[in-house]
């Protein structure tokens, strides 16, 4: 589409491959438009709701209004919903905009099949917070009234790293591993397999590039996630000593929990994509996968552990000439994917 380019360009502003933080960058949302693939929602400051979309480049990113993406970008009904759920959210996060995807889908606007799968998705949910609760009150409610008022607060807050039923009675913390880890490490083993039969120098290139960043991505978060269930781990203790007040845990645990939930945000819809396509079909979604990649904004440098080198990786991905699905192909067959994907990542 020759002048789809021209058209993004001449409403959105261009910011640079990585933001000062994760609010910069936005919260991943599942539209269904093409030209709203890979789209981000962030809120800077007290200003207006933005969305945030893939150069056509593959160097930084487009911000524009929700009026441009009216007038241009054909926003479907599911599109229309789910914007009208999240945009009024003065911070929105990553558990925000999942939570109204799903109120979206369950609604129906996704069709029927993504309904079921939300359904069951949500079913998996209660079943976490479930495990959640009992595995903390048996460990708090002994502690007296102050620490079990904590277990409801921190259900909430765990809840968002996706940990699995049982997985709270080892008090070792890599024992708590989130799905969404599970199926980041699924996902480097998927593209590390088919980069051994690719042949031509860009996939391997590309393949290097997505297993690269995938890598890189689960060192921070393993980092965030050690962390956490260490805190939780020594919370018992530390509140019989007295060491521990509810007004300093809480924070503390939610901020924890939200640097694994933001560094994690995006990686379902490349995976899910990823894992459509199958091994005949990668090759022709690389591009298009490339640009949805998850670039860790520059607020991570900060953290604790390792500094991975992202800026090296960025300037090797300009090589595979990384560009989002709505720059060439059909719109209509695009859309009819997308929404296909819903059902597959509720």
């Amino acid at each position: 589409m020759p002048n789809m380019r021209s058209t993004v360009e001449g409403f959105a502003a261009k910011l640079p491959e990585r933001q000062a933080s994760f609010a910069e960058r936005g919260c991943a949302v599942s539209f269904t438009a093409p030209m709203l693939s890979g789209a981000r929602l962030r809120r800077v400051s007290c200003g207006p709701a933005e969305i945030v979309l893939p150069a056509l480049s593959g160097r930084g990113v487009y911000v524009m209004g929700w009026d441009a993406c009216l007038l241009h970008c054909a926003p479907s009904l599911h599109d229309r919903q789910l914007w009208d759920r999240i945009a009024s959210h003065e911070r929105p996060t990553p558990a925000l905009v999942r939570a109204a995807a799903r109120e979206v889908a369950r609604a129906g606007y996704a069709g029927r099949a993504a309904k079921a799968a939300v359904l069951v998705a949500l079913r998996q949910q209660e079943a976490v917070r479930d495990a959640l609760r009992n595995s903390l009150a048996a460990r708090l409610r002994p502690l007296g009234p102050g620490a079990a008022e904590l277990v409801a607060p921190m259900v909430a807050i765990l809840a968002q790293t996706g940990t699995g039923p049982g997985q709270l009675s080892d008090r070792e913390p890599s024992a708590a591993m989130p799905q969404a880890i599970v199926a980041l490490e699924a996902f480097c083993g998927s593209i590390a397999a088919w980069s051994q039969v690719v042949r031509t120098p860009t996939e391997q290139r590309g393949a290097a590039i997505l297993l690269g960043a995938a890598r890189l991505t689960l060192l921070l978060a393993d980092a965030s996630l050690q962390a956490l269930w260490c805190l939780v781990a020594d919370l018992p203790d530390r509140l019989v000593r007295g060491e521990a007040r509810q007004e300093e845990v809480l924070p503390l645990l939610a901020e924890l929990a939200s640097r694994v939930e933001w560094v994690l945000d995006g990686w379902s819809m490349i995976e899910t994509l990823w894992a459509a396509a199958g091994p005949a079909g990668r090759g022709a979604v690389l591009p298009e996968v490339v640009s949805l990649l998850p670039v860790p904004p520059l607020e991570t440098e900060h953290w604790p552990g390792a500094r991975p080198d992202w800026d090296t990786l960025l300037r090797t991905r300009r090589l595979v000439r990384p560009s989002p699905a709505w720059g060439s192909g059909s719109q209509v067959d695009l859309a009819e994917r997308n929404e296909g994907l819903r059902c597959l990542a509720p």
